[in-house]
């Protein structure tokens, strides 16, 4: 039977009150990293107390350790789905406060399930957590199921020269970096200080493993980005004007308001034109009539029609609308479409991945739902992922939290784009971390895919992400709902985006989940060669 490591003794020591202390310290770690408040180098040091908490512990008590941490990150982290029960569903506060625990309790699996895996098989094989946490780390990143999918490259992505690796196997290779420098350093103080007094140790294994992902992360950023940057100057551009039209969930459900919100978008796609776009970027249902554009074969409403989409501006539009066929299906659309230069209407790119509960209920009768939700809607699934042609270029339509789904935006790269587009609306969870963290984790995709990303966000932020996953330009977030803030002036910007060749493809875009497969079957390999020694 494989012998433990000599320095698992020392953790074994460590008091429950201690453990407590050190899940809740890596809590605050993750949630202070992420994009609102950006302090980004906790993603450097965050896992060492989850380390220290559950090292040396029994599998199963290492999966409550683990797990009161994911708890603990999530409810506070993620405290913006109680805005959300609140506009949606008009829920009370304890009723919100019981569904988000819930919530948070699923979650934190993310940092239960490797909290065990890795004790386990420090078990079984004898091997040290510097080798083993991070590959635990990256297959419950890769394999646990989420209901709003997180990563912790999260923390970084104000970072661009942290994330590069990201093109090599997705957005899990940046959580193999992050795990490695905490495990790197863990293992460091945990060998320099448990050793007994007068003979403090230094373990060379994890010192190298700590400078080499630390110096070495960044400087393959570095070289990375500068090669990048060079693909983007020989590549062709277009300017995109980003139109963001601050108006909110209530403003847009009232029928008065519509024309107003269409005015708006207007006005400012003309001033964007003016200051040079050649395309122009609405949000999701930014077209703000649903069901009033024909979904195939359409062109856009005669002049002096109130709701007619263009005025004041000749620019090709790619926009968010609700669409709708009855001798095809009863329920409708959330799509995308592209109102070209003649007026006429491409056929639209529906969007595959509804929000769950908001636009689409598994397993229940729909009718039945929204008489139990009236908030609710049912939106039909879109078949797969699709391109939006304007004037021979080629954008990738990702449609709400589409852009934050690796896999289905790697599908969309993978059928030939010249760069994303995003059109979302996030006016339901108020002004809150929400809008910063489905940003950040957005971020990801330009690296991974090496494809700029426009995102038009209804209320903010909306950005421009270039391929080398720098942020360029930001709106403020906004909350019309709300008496200090609307109603608003729509606001935008204009980018100089580049056209990436349609043949540029990174190993990520390549393989796909090869990465994250390779992982699974290293750790496989490890359980089977420990049982092997017995």
């Amino acid at each position: 039977m494989a012998t433990p490591a000599a320095s698992e003794v020392a953790p074994t020591t460590t008091r429950g009150w201690q453990r407590l202390v050190a899940s809740c310290l890596c809590a605050v770690c993750m949630v202070l990293g992420s994009p609102d408040t950006s302090w980004w180098w906790l993603g450097l040091v965050g896992w060492v107390p989850w380390l220290y908490a559950i090292e040396g512990l029994t599998p199963k008590r290492a999966f409550w350790f683990g797990w009161l941490t994911g708890t603990i990150t999530v409810f506070w982290g993620f405290i913006w789905l109680t805005q959300l029960l609140d506009k949606f569903a008009g829920f009370g506060v304890a009723p919100r406060l019981f569904i988000h625990l819930l919530f948070a309790a699923f979650q934190g699996l993310q940092w239960a399930a490797p909290a065990a895996l890795i004790v386990w098989l420090r078990r079984r094989t004898g091997r040290d957590v510097l080798l083993i946490a991070p590959l635990c780390w990256v297959a419950g990143e890769a394999v646990l199921p989420h209901v709003f999918p997180s990563y912790l490259a999260l923390m970084w992505c104000y970072e661009p020269r942290w994330l590069q690796l990201a093109e090599i196997g997705g957005v899990t290779t940046i959580g193999l970096a992050q795990l490695s420098i905490n495990a790197g350093l863990y293992v460091l103080l945990r060998d320099y200080f448990g050793a007994a007094a007068g003979r403090r140790v230094i373990n060379r294994a994890a010192l190298a493993t700590f400078l080499g992902w630390l110096i070495g992360t960044p400087l393959y950023g570095t070289i990375r980005m500068a090669q990048v940057d060079a693909v983007i100057a020989d590549s062709p551009k277009v300017k995109v004007g980003v139109v963001q039209g601050n108006f909110g969930i209530y403003e847009w459900a009232r029928g008065r308001s519509k024309y107003a919100i269409l005015a708006r978008l207007q006005a400012e796609s003309a001033r964007l034109e003016a200051e040079g776009a050649q395309l122009l970027l609405w949000g999701e249902t930014g077209y703000p009539f649903s069901h009033a554009l024909p979904r195939r074969g359409g062109t856009d409403l005669p002049d002096g029609h109130p709701r007619k989409v263009r005025r004041h501006f000749t620019a090709p539009l790619i926009f968010g609308v609700v669409t709708s066929d009855p001798r095809v299906n009863p329920y409708a659309w959330n799509s995308a479409m592209v109102l070209h230069r003649d007026g006429h209407l491409g056929d639209p790119y529906d969007k595959v991945f509804p929000l769950y509960f908001g636009e689409y209920v598994p397993l229940v009768d729909p009718e039945w739902y929204r008489k139990m939700v009236p908030a609710a809607s049912y939106i039909n699934p879109g078949d797969k992922p699709g391109v939006l042609e304007v004037d021979g270029m080629k954008f990738g339509p990702l449609i709400c939290y589409e852009d934050i789904l690796p896999r289905f935006a790697r599908d969309t790269a993978a059928g030939g784009i010249h760069a994303f587009v995003n059109l979302t609306n996030d006016s339901w969870f108020g002004k809150s971390k929400e809008q910063y963290q489905h940003m950040g984790l957005a971020v990801l995709r330009t690296i991974e895919n090496r494809r700029a990303l426009l995102r038009s966000v209804n209320a903010g932020t909306s950005v421009y992400v270039d391929p080398n996953g720098r942020i360029l330009h930001q709106t403020e977030v906004t909350d019309p709902d709300i008496a200090e803030d609307g109603p608003l002036a729509a606001t935008g910007f204009v980018a100089e985006v580049p056209l990436i060749d349609l043949d540029y493809l990174t190993p990520y875009t390549r393989t796909g989940e090869l990465f994250n497969g390779i992982i699974v079957l290293l750790i496989a390999g490890l359980a089977i060669r420990g049982r092997g020694r017995r």
